[in-house]
């Protein structure tokens, strides 16, 4: 790839949720030749980003991660290996310290950084960049509707002291915009200066100096957040996604096992529901158990991804399901099966790159957030989009169970009903546009090319002017 080409550094936070879309984005940009590469990772995440990255000319940087951290066991440097997401800030702090290391790395690249792209987790990467006068761009992995409703969150904390869950409140920046506490995360709760989880929050705003935020969207997804976010609160949001779409798949006649079981539905007329909850979020063995009862009772064919090995999902239940339905222990092509004609809805946690896949491919979400954003994201697919029926506990409150019976009802509700009928429409449509965004001429590919000038333009006045 041509020297010319301007050159950007990309620090992903190392979580696989956070990883994905920046390995994506490394694709696109090779395959429009819009860049060259320096990635940085740590030792025990670069063999991933090696076999992810192949194909393209990036290069890749190891920085050496702390060790002896106080709580962290030995040999985890990702949170997808952590023992306990309670563990969560102490990994995040404990990546602060790679800071010395990334500025002498950063520093001691042979072809000049024309900007940053580093995750939002990574905030200190602002001073750091710019101490070299590299600009720096944010990726946050999130949508603009989260990204612009936190903002006024935690500024103005309007949900403190309400009498209960489902008293509405609004934020200044969207006073039509009727929210409850059901929408939130708990990291919401508690705003003392001292709170760990409270300090997480504020280190991660993007700070003035940031020259954008990256954003894994297309503007015609939620053109009414993009616009206020850019209009009202800022750095500016580009648009360059769904990122998911960057991927350019090569089709085998050596299909897998599961994709010949979904091929089988397909051939017989029987719609599936797929069940995933990401790498991060932890379901307790008796919510697991009433998931499995709601499946079978609901006598639809299913595919559901189990993180927990050992666990013990009921005497007897997937033998009795043996014959229309899958328990998938191992990693699997998230996006492939979501792409098969066969599966008709989707039951998620809502993270954002589940929920770009799902809307990429087409296929309605039954939204059961989990933590962080996705009670944000999971109101954005249901009231805004109308793509979404929400899952909510048995007992009405936050973190109650959700019954067997009653997830049996709503997954039936969404196969067979109306309501499935219509977002079906809808998220089709969006699949549509979503591809169109990303091909030639289209929102995002044109985002894109506007991001790298405009940042790179920022890097060449700046120089400009410290030499003159």
């Amino acid at each position: 790839m041509s020297s010319s080409l301007p050159h950007v550094a990309i620090f992903p936070f190392m979580s696989k949720g956070h990883i994905i879309p920046l390995v994506h984005l490394a694709h696109l940009l090779h395959r429009r030749r819009l860049a060259t590469l320096t990635f940085f990772t740590t030792p025990l995440n670069a063999p991933f980003f090696r076999d992810s990255l192949a194909g393209t000319d990036a290069s890749i940087v190891e920085l050496p991660f702390p060790e002896n951290v106080p709580g962290l066991p030995p040999g985890v440097e990702s949170t997808d290996h952590l023992p306990s997401m309670s563990l969560f800030l102490t990994f995040y702090n404990a990546t602060k310290k790679l800071r010395p290391h990334f500025e002498q790395a950063l520093a001691s690249l042979p072809t000049p950084v024309r900007f940053l792209i580093s995750d939002g987790f990574l905030g200190w990467t602002t001073e750091s960049a710019g101490k070299l006068g590299i600009p720096r761009v944010a990726s946050y992995g999130m949508g603009s509707h989260a990204m612009a409703i936190n903002y006024y969150i935690s500024r103005e904390m309007p949900h403190l002291g309400l009498a209960s869950d489902d008293q509405p409140f609004t934020v200044s920046g969207f006073p039509n915009l009727q929210l409850t506490l059901d929408d939130l995360s708990q990291i919401s709760d508690d705003p003392h200066p001292e709170d760990e989880l409270y300090k997480f929050t504020q280190e991660i705003q993007p700070t003035p100096d940031t020259c954008g935020i990256m954003a894994n969207s297309f503007y015609e997804l939620e053109p009414g957040y993009v616009d206020h976010w850019n209009g009202h609160i800022g750095p500016k949001a580009w648009c360059v996604g769904l990122l998911c779409l960057a991927q350019q798949r090569t089709h085998s006649n050596n299909r897998t096992e599961l994709l010949q079981w979904l091929d089988s539905r397909l051939a017989m007329s029987r719609p599936v529901v797929y069940l995933a909850f990401g790498t991060q979020a932890v379901i307790s063995e008796l919510q697991l158990k009433e998931i499995a009862i709601g499946l079978e009772r609901s006598g639809l064919d299913f595919v559901w991804v189990v993180r927990a090995k050992e666990v013990d999902l009921g005497e007897g239940f997937e033998e009795r399901v043996a014959d229309r339905g899958k328990v998938v222990r191992d990693w699997v092509d998230q996006l492939e099966i979501l792409q098969h004609e066969s599966i008709r809805v989707f039951v998620s946690h809502c993270g954002w790159n589940s929920v770009t896949e799902g809307i990429s491919a087409g296929v309605p979400i039954l939204a059961w957030p989990m933590m962080a954003e996705q009670r944000l994201n999971a109101r954005f697919l249901v009231q805004d989009l109308g793509i979404g029926l929400r899952v909510r506990a048995s007992d009405g409150t936050r973190q109650g169970l959700v019954k067997g019976e009653d997830l049996a009802k709503l997954v039936r509700e969404y196969v067979d009903g109306e309501k499935g009928t219509e977002a079906a429409k809808k998220v089709k449509d969006l699949a549509r546009v979503a591809r169109m965004a990303m091909e030639e001429g289209g929102s995002s590919w044109c985002t894109l090319e506007q991001m790298i000038a405009g940042v790179s333009e920022k890097r060449t006045t700046e120089l400009a002017s410290r030499l003159a």
